[in-house]
């Protein structure tokens, strides 16, 4: 436990003191820079669409080059109940935003102006054959519910909130539409979405976070002033950890605003142990000495405590998914600066505002349960724990095993219908459309005629007509479209009257060859001619989009082959492959991640507790949580998305936290020569208290994010919540038992440089 100090003198109080206030000057002179910072970092925002797509893989590298060939059309897609051809005001919205708008969309696509073009020559498609081609994309299945496609422009795209919120506005000016009559999909509104819920959980989610950690932390350590001291200490940290964010160029989105609470949270943590410390230190030393023996003591736990946290969210910085990646980065940089103000600022204040409610009835534990049926309670639980150690922890292992078996189950999701709630309105806008409308999600195939190709256009066009309406027999296909979509009817017989007329549509459709380019259906390469083909999916559903993709291969690929001509191939690309790329990767990172973590912790363990046997035994209550949550999510189906993918290295490294204070604890009790069973329940008293608080503050305050609209967050919450509970129990209940079996002997015979 440390050595009882002699009464410290005046000199180095006032030293100390001094010292205090040159600190707290420098905080107060710091401290403009860190709100200026903390402001700046929180109206930050970008939610991009492309940013939750891996990078650095040849699949988006073919969906730049696309998008590079045939445009980066971002689109907003408006309809309403009532919105049919003959509608007027489906031109009168589109003229009115486009011509008349801030310049937030280039340019607009109606079903009606569609169909004016495509009956109109050179086409002179019949009426008829024009809806039915547009069926599916923008036309319904009834063959009159229509839309209004808006292309974002690169005005736009720099503030899509402002983009959507002047569509819903002049909806209703022009047209008589409430916001709440139109149904709205497509990447911008998505991006909107998330920007409108990364700034409602920034105004209200995080206040409440903070407001609830506060009144836990104070219910749980009974002193109004040293609760206050410890969150004075976690707002600073955050502050510093978002101006970081600020002055580093970072922005925020919807991942990142779960920085500031997780930051906020991990530092009251590590503050409530070193006020345990401080506690200890206050009855043992006096107030004047107790800030300078509690940071003796607890510097130790505290700094490697803070230092597997930082590795485990750091972990996360080896994602190919941008906004997990910069989460990772930003969260490990801004825990490792909170350990630093935890030592530097809170013993200053207690230098000169000491907690002298700690000094009136020294004998009453802050932390600690002092009632005779508490105490009896705790000498229950530990003769418990120790009476049947064998017992708990080969039915903890076993727990483990069956749970692992449901870790190869475990799949990943990145759809449209998983990010957000399924109540939400954006997931009822794209039902409403998909089932009026049509699929919204495009997966794109690039036919490419090389120089090789002898293939005339028309002959090109004519493959293409016939390979769209092949394509549109297959599964789960809902729509296609491509150049043919828009040419005239080709005469695909082989009487002279057909010969004739392909004869003369040849030279026309050739004449109209640049139209096409120009509507971003056929692109020029260098060496190579290459035609789109849009293939429509469902949004929503259970698509399986890596069978769809596969199935497309299977069906063009021999098809090419057996072409009488060389120099045709086919390029799979679009929204579909990336998800699908997603999904992939963020299993990959689940599993990277956590391995560097797991190695780097286990490695500081090792280093900790002097003894490699000592420092990988430690880490099975460390695995506990993480194998139980994860393995009951494979059992019952539950779906890995973005928001589990951050949890399972933060949790392993909040979780070897408590495992450092108890193994503190255990180790100057066993060092003072007591008993293994006596230097567990010394440990219990000492520290099992503020490892219980700061599991209970970290849940309440991150629990609430759990009222979010937009799942990965809700999912990071709840997982977490449940993470930090399983890993309570590792370490109240399994680690106890271990050290109470043969295996305690091991840690026994370490010395561990936290004593």
């Amino acid at each position: 436990m440390g050595e009882r100090n002699g009464p410290i003198s005046s000199d180095s109080v006032v030293l100390a003191r001094r010292r205090a206030w040159v600190i707290l000057a420098l905080v107060a002179l710091t401290l403009p820079v860190i709100v200026y910072g903390t402001v700046g970092a929180l109206r930050s925002n970008s939610n991009d669409p492309r940013q939750w797509l891996p990078r650095g893989f040849h699949e988006t590298e073919l969906y730049q080059e696309f998008q590079d060939q045939f445009g980066r059309d971002e689109i907003t897609v408006v309809t309403w109940n009532g919105c049919t051809l003959t509608d007027p005001r489906v031109e009168q919205l589109a003229q009115a935003l486009v011509d008349r708008g801030s310049g937030a969309y280039q340019r607009a696509l109606t079903g009606p102006r569609l169909l004016r073009q495509m009956t109109a020559p050179p086409s002179d498609i019949p009426l008829t054959d024009a809806i039915g081609r547009l069926q599916g994309i923008l036309i319904g299945p009834d063959g009159l519910t229509t839309c209004v496609v808006f292309i974002l422009s690169k005005t736009g795209a720099e503030n899509r909130v402002a983009a959507v919120e002047e569509l819903l506005a002049t909806a209703e000016s022009e047209c008589g539409l409430k916001p709440g009559d139109l149904y709205l999909g497509g990447p911008t509104v998505d991006a909107a979405t998330i920007d409108i819920e990364s700034q409602r959980m920034l105004a209200e989610l995080t206040l409440v976070s903070g407001l609830i950690a506060f009144f836990v932390t104070w219910w749980r350590i009974r002193s109004f002033w040293l609760s206050a001291i410890i969150m004075a200490t976690s707002i600073y940290s955050t502050g510093l950890a978002l101006s970081v964010l600020y002055f580093s160029g970072g922005n925020m989105n919807l991942i990142m605003t779960m920085l500031s609470p997780l930051i906020f949270v991990l530092t009251i943590s590590s503050a409530v142990h070193l006020g345990n410390y401080y506690r200890d230190a206050v009855e043992e030393d006096g107030l004047d000495a107790a800030p300078r023996m509690a940071l003796r003591r607890g510097w130790a736990p505290c700094v490697l405590a803070s230092l597997t946290t930082a590795v485990g969210l750091g972990s996360l910085a080896t994602s190919m998914i941008v906004p997990i990646r910069g989460f990772g980065i930003y969260s490990a940089v801004g825990v490792a600066l909170s350990v630093g103000v935890l030592f530097v600022f809170m013993p200053a204040v207690l230098t000169l505002w000491p907690v002298r409610s700690l000094v009136k009835n020294a004998a009453q534990n802050v932390y600690e349960p002092t009632s005779a049926a508490a105490q009896n309670g705790l000498d229950k639980m530990t003769a418990f724990i120790a009476r049947h150690h064998l017992a708990i922890t080969a039915a903890c292992l076993a727990l483990m095993v069956v749970a692992g078996v449901g870790l190869a189950w475990l799949k990943s999701t990145v759809k449209l219908q998983h990010r957000f709630a399924e109540d939400s309105k954006i997931i009822g806008d794209y039902r409403w459309m998909e089932e009026n409308l049509g699929p919204l999600v495009p997966l794109e195939i690039v036919i490419g005629f090389d120089d090789a190709c002898s293939w005339t256009f028309f002959e090109r066009m004519e493959f293409v007509s016939w390979l769209e309406t092949q394509l549109e027999t297959l599964p789960d296909v809902g729509a296609t479209m491509s150049a043919a979509t828009f040419a005239p009817a080709l005469p695909l017989g082989a009487s002279t009257r057909d010969t004739a007329r392909r004869s003369a549509m040849a030279p026309r459709l050739e004449k109209n060859r640049q139209h096409f380019i120009d509507a971003g259906f056929i692109a020029e390469a260098p060496g190579q001619e290459r035609w789109r083909i849009s293939v429509r999916v469902n949004a929503l559903g259970d698509v399986d989009y890596a069978h769809f993709t596969e199935n497309l291969r299977n069906f063009i690929d021999p098809i090419l082959k057996a072409l009488p001509v060389d120099g045709v191939d086919a390029t799979y690309t679009g929204v579909i492959p990336l998800i699908y790329k997603a999904q992939r990767q963020l299993f990959d990172d689940l599993v990277h991640s956590f391995f560097l973590a797991f190695s780097v912790i286990a490695l500081v363990m090792i280093v900790a507790l002097r003894s490699p046997a000592s420092g990988m035994l430690s880490m099975a209550p460390n695995l506990f949580p993480i194998v139980i949550v994860f393995g009951f999510m494979g059992w019952s189906g539950v779906l890995i998305e973005i928001g589990s993918v951050m949890t399972a290295s933060a949790a392993l490294g909040i979780a070897v936290d408590d495992t450092f204070h108890f193994l503190t604890w255990f180790s100057r009790a066993a060092n003072q020569g007591k008993p293994r069973r006596e230097a567990i329940r010394f440990a219990y008293q000492r520290c099992a208290s503020a490892m219980t608080a700061t599991s209970l503050i970290c849940s309440c305050g991150l629990a609430v994010f759990a009222l979010s609209t937009f799942m990965p967050i809700v999912h990071f919450a709840w997982m977490m919540v449940s993470l930090l509970a399983a890993a309570l129990f590792g370490d109240l209940v399994f680690l106890p038992a271990m050290l109470s079996g043969p295996l305690g002997k091991v840690f026994r015979r370490s010395r561990s440089i936290l004593t």
